[in-house]
């Protein structure tokens, strides 16, 4: 691959829009650059409804021919609250003493938590979390479905802050495991916020490849205020570039930036497109253990369901640790320039 072509890849894969790419035989296509390894790109199509692998070889340019909405988000964001405070005026101060703040990973759920406790090596006490990761202390904490992350933010002054836990695929060629890494978070109002591009630029060497067995997607991940359960429910979600849903990421973006702290957003599928979740999963709960046991009374088709549900957490969870481990090099070191 020439030095050109690895540089409009580069420049496309950053974009958070839609791209055109023309090919060797004169045809073109335009979707979302989504992935890429050395021999390929992959993209979803204006609809988001098709994958299209291209392989290098056949591309002959790559222009950014879509609107990069989060970018724009951003710009309106910043006219309606006024220009930002420069990086020495942060909200926690001049950061002489970001040496010694941890990084924090806001959950929702307990057995995200105890995912996260496992790639710490350390223990679960209470809703939080405390150990070490690649010599930075780091905190978890569970804060429930959808709140909470504005009041460990401002407890724990965070040198980074990390949203990561399960959600569902609004992209079809998403599946059980694979790792989502939000170029963007679109919240309940509306608002649109670009994650930081240093952390995010480290965040995706580190994540490089995928999983095991899985893959690595990056794009905007919608925070809703209530789960998305059925298969239509998520595909009238779906946007092109729109790769997950989850309860959580909007108030750890929101905080973040209001801090000027900078802010990761990483979520493993747990219910592909296609996939429903049984009922019980829409009313949130510290524990769904009772809720699954009266789903069970329904029959075998509902044990079924549980099965399946059950074995799909197993492999998201396990996901999520590989993740962590993963990124841990890139989370231990993040310092001020990093909120840029």
């Amino acid at each position: 691959m020439s030095e050109a072509l690895a540089a409009l890849v580069d420049r496309a894969f950053d974009y958070r829009g839609y791209v055109t790419v023309s090919r060797r035989d004169g045809s073109a296509l335009v979707g979302f650059v989504y992935d890429r390894g050395a021999a390929y790109i992959e993209m979803f199509d204006e609809s988001a409804a098709q994958r299209i692998r291209i392989a290098m070889s056949e591309i002959a340019d790559i222009e950014l021919t879509g609107e990069d909405s989060a970018a724009k988000a951003q710009r309106i964001w910043e006219r309606r609250k006024g220009a930002l405070e420069p990086p020495e005026t942060s909200a926690w101060g001049d950061w002489a003493d970001w040496e010694d703040r941890p990084v924090l990973f806001v959950v929702a759920l307990p057995q995200e938590l105890h995912s996260v406790a496992a790639a710490l090596g350390a223990r679960v006490h209470g809703a939080a979390v405390r150990g070490r990761i690649h010599g930075a202390r780091a905190v978890a904490v569970a804060v429930g479905v959808g709140g909470g992350a504005a009041q460990v933010v401002a407890a724990e002054k965070p040198r980074l802050i990390v949203s990561c836990g399960l959600s569902g695929a609004l992209a079809p060629a998403l599946a059980t495991g694979d790792w989502v890494l939000a170029s963007s978070v679109h919240d309940e109002t509306a608002e649109t916020f670009a994650a930081p591009d240093l952390v995010l630029r480290a965040a995706r060497r580190a994540l490089a490849g995928g999983p095991r067995g899985g893959r690595l997607a990056e794009g905007e991940i919608l925070c809703a205020t209530g789960v998305a359960a059925t298969c239509a429910e998520k595909r009238a979600l779906a946007r092109p570039g729109r790769l997950a849903i989850d309860l959580e990421s909007g108030p750890v973006a929101r905080a973040a930036h209001q801090a000027e702290i900078p802010w990761l957003a990483l979520r493993v599928i747990l219910d592909p497109l296609a996939l429903s979740l049984p009922a019980f999963t829409r009313r949130p709960a510290h524990s769904y253990v009772a809720p699954a046991l009266r789903h069970a009374l329904g029959g075998p088709r509902a044990v079924a369901e549980l099965v399946g549900l059950a074995r799909r957490s197993r492999t998201a969870t396990r996901s999520l640790g590989e993740a962590i481990r993963r990124l841990a090099p890139v989370l231990g070191g993040v310092h001020p320039e990093h909120r840029a």
